[in-house]
């Protein structure tokens, strides 16, 4: 007896076993090359990453747990309030019982590398807890133009007796990516973001909150594109002009602390240890404000003189000693601005 032939396959079903076929396929291969990230060039995560801002260029997620880790190495976990910040800060109102010391920067001021209450800022406000309180504005990857455009839309809002800034090496580069803050006639113009396109930046929106945050893979991709993205961006705006970004950052400064002082504002002024003099142009002009009495210039090239093992795994130049330090080195100057103040309320 003859076996009848197996009926052939239909069109719909072949169709569907190849889709299924090739899925496993892709599956498997990102998979592996996952796994082979992961072995071989592990990357860093930081979940959620920041959202779009056309007003700032970027933002932390408000009200977030973010988790920044490098699996198996180390592990930090920053938490986030209701406007975007790191979470210690006073509660806004029209009058303060203390005196507001507001901390303007980039991750170093935020805590990058450190967990809640090891920033330097949470720090400060433990060791000067009777006198002032202290308002952490910092931000990952902000520069001049970003924190200066924080302080009058936010800053202000906590009636500063004193504000603090923080700079690093990167904060000229980073002003001409977010060109957010310029001065037009003396005062300053605050514009729309123009560092990506609407496409771009609802991609960003979108994968700052996915889970893709969390694959080696995706960061491997993503910090390389990323430092090119913005590294020719800022070619762009600067023509690669290293004169043309001094002048840039010395006219916001300059601004910046006359307004300061117009208002009755102290300003200290620090820098990641020697990185200001990576910027001469900057640092003499620094130099020149605080001749003209409007800038508090704090020298850090010796802060951390005999201190060892003071970074942070994360890869930051201050973990939680690091930043101990540089609380230890500013709560002097700062006591000194606030009693200034205080006797000039005090004087009849």
């Amino acid at each position: 007896m003859i076996d009848p032939p197996a009926p052939e396959m239909t069109r719909g079903r072949k169709f569907a076993f190849t889709a299924i076929m090739l899925s496993l396929m892709i599956a498997a291969t990102l998979a592996f090359l996952e796994l082979a990230a992961r072995v071989v060039f592990p990357q860093p995560e930081l979940y959620p990453r920041y959202r779009y801002s056309e007003r700032y260029g970027h933002l932390l997620p408000a009200s977030a747990t973010i988790v920044n880790e490098l699996p198996g190495a180390w592990r930090f976990v920053y938490h986030t309030n209701e406007y975007g910040y790191r979470i210690s800060m006073p509660e806004l109102s029209n009058r303060y019982d203390l005196p507001n010391v507001v901390v303007l920067g980039d991750s170093f001021t935020f805590g990058a590398g450190v967990n809640d209450g090891e920033e330097y800022p949470a720090v400060l406000a433990k060791q000067l807890a009777a006198k002032a309180s202290i308002v952490n504005l910092g931000v990952g990857g902000f520069g001049l133009t970003q924190e200066i455009r924080t302080f009058y839309e936010f800053g202000l809002l906590f009636q500063p007796a004193v504000v603090v800034l923080q700079f690093c090496s990167n904060d000229p580069d980073d002003n001409f990516y977010a060109k957010v803050t310029t001065v037009e006639d003396g005062r300053f113009r605050f514009h729309r973001d123009q560092s990506m396109g609407s496409g771009l930046s609802r991609l960003k929106d979108w994968l700052s909150g996915s889970i893709l945050q969390r694959s080696a893979g995706y960061n491997l991709v993503r910090n390389r594109a990323y430092k090119y993205w913005e590294a020719r961006v800022v070619e762009r705006e600067s023509i690669g002009d290293r004169q043309r970004k001094e002048t840039f950052y010395n006219e916001l400064l300059s601004a910046f602390a006359e307004d300061l002082h117009r208002r009755g504002i102290r300003l200290l002024l620090f820098d990641v240890p020697g990185q200001l003099a990576s910027w001469p142009g900057i640092q003499g002009h620094a130099e020149a404000l605080e001749r003209g009495g409007l800038v508090r210039y704090l020298r850090t090239e010796h802060w951390f003189d005999g201190v060892s093992d003071y970074g942070s795994p994360e890869g930051h130049a201050w973990g939680v000693k690091g930043h101990r330090v540089v609380a230890e080195r500013l709560v002097g100057p700062l006591r000194a601005a606030l009693s200034v103040l205080t006797a000039a309320q005090t004087t009849p």
